[in-house]
């Protein structure tokens, strides 16, 4: 599957808008509801997610878009544009990666992020931890843990954690599906997955994702907009780029001294 803008338009035309809700929605759905609610994942270029939020407030498609704190600051214009678009702007953390798995600098990291947010004025409801694929962890497992802790999840309790929260709070069944890998997949068990692998099924081709979304059943749909392009070269150059660089960084973890120097260069991943 290529990430081509084209493909996200015609996917997005088919999709009921009044359907659609924000994330820091979800957990006030009824059970007897079905809806879609689209999250993209802002990691790098704010601008390439402003292409996408575009596209989808054509349809009136309200989505939520998670940034990583480095873009606030230089981006507010066009957060607020994006913003303005009927999308929600909150915050993607990676605070026990940022900070080696320290909790205590984890949780003021996090807090003083919620606030340069809130004073920028995007108000922080719902958060989504980042995966850092790269990381070489010793004593936590992802950035999951951080709203696993039941303190920091009750000190936070006006602050919904999509993954890790999502089957506890979300009271009706969904799917969640990721283009994390340059391809869709249905992945079976977002919560946990990052201590147990899940058999993720994958989704061929914008027509199954849209069958997915119009199937009777509620859906989460996850993309990371800095890899949507318009170029069909530039889409294809892009996954051969990732597959030959993952490939190269699984034969380089094998050997304990290059993760750990890989390890220290986990923030270039989300550049891909």
């Amino acid at each position: 599957m290529k990430l081509l803008h084209r493909e996200w338009d015609r996917f997005c035309s088919t999709i009921d808008s009044s359907r659609c809700v924000t994330i820091s929605e979800l957990p006030d759905k009824l059970k007897t509801e079905i809806w879609i609610s689209i999250k993209h994942d802002v990691e790098t270029n704010v601008e390439r997610a402003y292409q996408i939020a575009v596209i989808e407030a054509r349809y009136s498609i309200r989505a939520t878009y998670f940034v990583q704190s480095d873009l606030l600051e230089g981006n507010k214009a066009l957060l607020h544009s994006i913003a303005k678009l009927g999308h929600e702007v909150t915050y993607h953390y990676d605070v026990l990666d940022a900070n080696t798995g320290d909790m205590k600098l984890a949780i003021d990291e996090f807090a003083e992020t919620v606030i340069k947010f809130e004073d920028a004025g995007f108000p922080v409801t719902s958060v989504c931890p980042h995966g850092n694929p790269l990381m070489n962890r010793n004593g936590w497992n992802s950035n999951k843990d951080f709203f696993r802790d039941t303190k920091v999840a009750s000190h936070f309790s006006n602050i919904f954690d999509l993954v890790v929260q999502g089957k506890e709070k979300i009271k009706s069944d969904y799917k969640y599906v990721s283009d994390a890998g340059f391809g869709f997949k249905v992945i079976t068990d977002i919560v946990g997955n990052d201590q147990n692998p899940s058999q993720d099924v994958a989704i061929a081709n914008i027509d199954e994702l849209t069958n997915l979304t119009q199937s009777n059943g509620s859906v989460i749909i996850s993309t990371h907009p800095h890899r949507w392009v318009n170029s069909s070269f530039l889409a294809s150059f892009a996954k051969a780029r990732f597959i030959i660089i993952r490939r190269v960084a699984l034969l380089a973890s094998k050997s304990k001294i290059l993760k750990k120097i890989m390890s220290k260069f986990y923030f270039l991943a989300k550049k891909i």
